[in-house]
């Protein structure tokens, strides 16, 4: 039990840390070598899944190793348990902050995407709580290839997130820009819509509208997380777009939404507008 105890705990360690820079890619809208972005998405949902398990099966080995006098409660209780209750409480709270991820993701639908991300920075937290524990509980993991994996791992969440942070950064000036290029933020006040119509590659700079097709939907989901800020999801799961233009900071996540659902039902098109006419005074 002892060796099937550390096994699972060095790939639960991997497939956090996976799961953490796969989370990075997918915000940043990187899609995976041959895969659409929304294939990106179930990949990270599946590596989570993986990783979940394999922490289950890590605490279920653990408790029942014959050494040891771990309970099941030090395995949820920080700092609870009967020998190195430091290093085993950092692992009590990585289970912890996982089933707080688990299950703000099950009621996303009912906490509102802010809480949700709010919760889901966690995720941080919880991989480094988990390295810090696998290296602190196990002496195998302080030499050779296994310091070797863990060091690995520790470059590549800092290196994910070194990237996310120099995007947020290079984001915030371009936000100010498009929110100053766009009076009244964007909005189509003073005038009247004409028309709307696919957009063409004639229709750079033109204001945009999203619209879903119903009959082509199948319900998937996956457009809410590609553009949240504009597309929710009713209590079946189908989208609800806002009627609204696409601000000019979301153009390219627009069109990159509609090329990357799995049904092809988003459509992106263009909004005619004449100015209002206005009485003489």
């Amino acid at each position: 039990m002892g060796t099937a105890s550390s096994a699972t705990g060095v790939i639960s360690m991997v497939l956090l840390t996976a799961v953490v820079v796969l989370g990075i890619g997918v915000n940043r809208r990187v899609r995976l070598a041959g895969l659409p972005r929304f294939a990106s998405l179930s990949v990270h949902r599946f590596t989570s899944l993986l990783a979940v398990c394999f922490l289950a099966l890590h605490i279920v080995t653990a408790v029942a190793a014959p050494y040891g006098g771990i309970g099941p409660a030090a395995a949820f209780i920080p700092f609870a348990a009967g020998y190195e209750s430091a290093w085993l409480g950092l692992g009590a709270v990585a289970s912890d902050l996982i089933i707080a991820l688990i299950v703000t993701s099950l009621v996303r639908r009912r906490i509102g995407r802010r809480t949700w991300r709010a919760v889901h920075w966690l995720a941080y937290a919880c991989w480094l709580t988990a390295l810090a524990h696998s290296i602190g509980i196990g002496s195998g993991m302080r030499t050779g290839h296994l310091l070797d994996l863990a060091i690995a791992c520790a470059f590549a969440v800092l290196g994910a997130s070194g990237w996310r942070l120099a995007g947020l950064l290079r984001s915030v000036p371009s936000a100010r820009r498009a929110g100053a290029d766009s009076p009244g933020g964007g909005g189509l006040q003073g005038r009247q819509v004409a028309a709307i119509t696919d957009a063409g590659a004639d229709s750079r700079g033109a204001e945009k509208s999203l619209r879903v097709d119903p009959i082509a939907c199948t319900g998937h989901g996956l457009c809410a997380d590609l553009l949240p800020e504009l597309i929710t999801l009713d209590p079946w799961g189908y989208p609800l777009v806002a009627d609204q233009p696409v601000p000019a900071r979301l153009a390219r996540r627009a069109r990159r939404t509609v090329t990357d659902c799995p049904a092809l039902a988003l459509r992106l098109g263009v909004i005619a507008v004449r100015e209002s006419a206005r009485p003489d005074r």
